[in-house]
């Protein structure tokens, strides 16, 4: 029976656990009384489980052999495909949302974007959110099991930055196909994933959190998708922004969840931590001063609270799109009041833009690259003063300042004309150049809570076309995937040929 299932396609499976989701909100919706909705999600859910179950019996008996191909087809195909099923009871749950709305929506949460075309969140039922929280928190898992089971055995989403030895944990399902490694790696994650996820759900409902609000956020905080029943976090009180900011630093590095099997190094000399903990103090330190400096000009430079809760709403402000989950804390914007000037969102952009960690839920051109070429451009300076300088520290620090940072500059490079690409076909659909880049790094980046803070003005996704939605939508599932699998597959169908 379990050679049977393993046999199962990725999709298939993926398609019959969406539709076991679907219950949960169809059971909220029937707590809370709207029995429409709650028909809705439940006949949608079995009749997703229906067809699956019989796609997998029809293909369990068949031996599926030909020329092993690379992991961005079956990884697009999920991105495209599974998101169009998950939008199916969301466009008949909502009468002004359309299906091409809907499956807008699901590749944002799914892809951990956090892109909303819900004017007013507000006014939309329970069930709705939970449903969109699920399917951000969905992909966050799923992200997190294909980067170990499909990515890493090619050195690609990330990996091709860490020269360590082949593991147990990699090696399981060699020789099987990608369904088989993909639920080996996602047994070993989704507990612990799962774990966190229910800790700090009960975290922050002791600290005074409502149930519903604390399950989203906690949700949303380990997905990184920044999917919210409102607009903003809210006021979640000091414990609580204290507990999603411990939380948020999972997405810093791979070492604080299973499968992470390079050697372990001491936090302090972590790379990726050293260089996220650089971001948010300079960030902080940034912030703190362009308002303390606006702040004399209202004789308000002595109020140390103010202070306080600026440098408070700085870090965490920061830390959240660093992570790409884009929460926007209460101190941050009440920092006006204090300064008169309006916070920097031009700084929350260049953030997003470097990225969590390597091999986690976080998007952008992630840490350890980063630090990678900083070393490289602090050896390249030390050689132009030591022409004959050989490069210490040990093997790995070598690593780090050579192939890894070369490495590290390619994919900038693709990642810079995958974004001049992305902002032509947006200015050839008509949108203004300023608007395009911002809404091309908050879709590259998967940080879709960028663009209301990135501008002078707040821009809002659910005014774009539908050529521009279907556009961001594809550069979403390119940001997530990373865009050198896209390279590798296109090189490795050429070498094919």
């Amino acid at each position: 029976m379990n050679a049977r299932l393993s046999r199962v396609p990725p999709l298939v499976a993926l398609i019959a656990l969406a539709g076991a989701l679907m219950l949960v909100p169809a059971a909220v919706a029937a707590l809370d009384g709207n029995a429409a909705l709650a028909r809705t999600f439940f006949y949608w859910g079995l009749l997703s489980l229906l067809v699956a179950s019989f796609v997998a019996i029809a293909m369990a008996g068949q031996s599926r052999r030909g020329v092993p191909t690379g992991p961005f087809p079956l990884l697009a195909t999920i991105y495209l495909a599974l998101p169009a099923v998950m939008a199916l009871p969301m466009a008949d749950s909502l009468p002004n949302m359309r299906y091409l709305d809907a499956w807008f929506e699901m590749i944002s949460a799914f892809t951990t974007t956090g892109a909303s075309l819900i004017e007013l969140p507000r006014r939309v039922p329970q069930a709705i959110h939970v449903w969109r929280g699920l399917a951000g928190w969905l992909g966050g898992a799923f992200i997190l099991a294909a980067a170990t089971a499909l990515l890493a055995p090619l050195r690609l989403g990330g990996y091709e930055m860490i020269r360590r030895k082949t593991t147990a944990l990699r090696n399981a399902g060699v020789g099987a196909g990608h369904g088989m490694r993909l639920r080996v790696h996602a047994a070993v994650v989704l507990p612990a994933y799962a774990g966190l996820t229910l800790a700090l759900w009960l975290i922050l409902s002791i600290v005074g959190v409502p149930g519903f609000d604390a399950l989203m956020q906690a949700m949303a905080t380990l997905s990184t998708s920044g999917v919210l029943p409102r607009e903003t976090l809210g006021n979640v009180g000091l414990a609580g922004e204290i507990a999603i900011f411990g939380f948020l630093c999972i997405a810093l590095s791979r070492r604080f969840l299973p499968g992470y099997s390079a050697r372990a190094r001491p936090l302090h000399r972590d790379p990726e931590l050293l260089t996220a903990a650089l971001v948010i103090g300079l960030v902080t330190l940034f912030v703190v001063a362009r308002h303390w400096f606006g702040a004399f000009e209202t004789a308000e430079g002595e109020n140390l609270p103010a202070i306080g809760r600026a440098a408070w709403g700085a870090a965490f402000t920061a830390l959240s799109f660093l992570t790409t989950t884009g929460f926007v804390n209460q101190d941050w914007i009440a920092s006006r009041a204090w300064s008169g000037l309006t916070p920097p969102g031009l700084v929350l952009m260049a953030v997003a833009l470097l990225g969590g960690g390597v091999a986690t839920t976080a998007g952008g051109i992630k840490l350890l690259r980063i630090y990678a070429l900083g070393r490289m451009g602090r050896y390249e300076m030390m050689r132009m003063i030591y022409p004959s300088m050989v490069i210490g520290g040990n093997e790995y620090d070598r690593f780090l300042a050579t192939s890894a940072a070369r490495s590290a500059w390619l994919f900038a490079m693709v990642f810079a004309l995958t974004s001049i690409v992305i902002v032509a076909l947006l200015l050839f659909s008509g949108m203004r150049l300023e608007k395009a880049m911002i809404y091309t790094l908050g879709a590259l980046t998967n940080t879709g809570q960028l663009v209301q803070v990135a501008g002078d003005q707040p821009l809002y996704w659910v005014l774009l076309s539908d050529t521009q939605r279907v556009v961001l939508a594809l550069a979403m599932i390119l940001g997530r995937l990373e865009i050198l699998v896209l390279l590798a597959a296109i090189l490795d169908r050429s070498r094919r040929n």
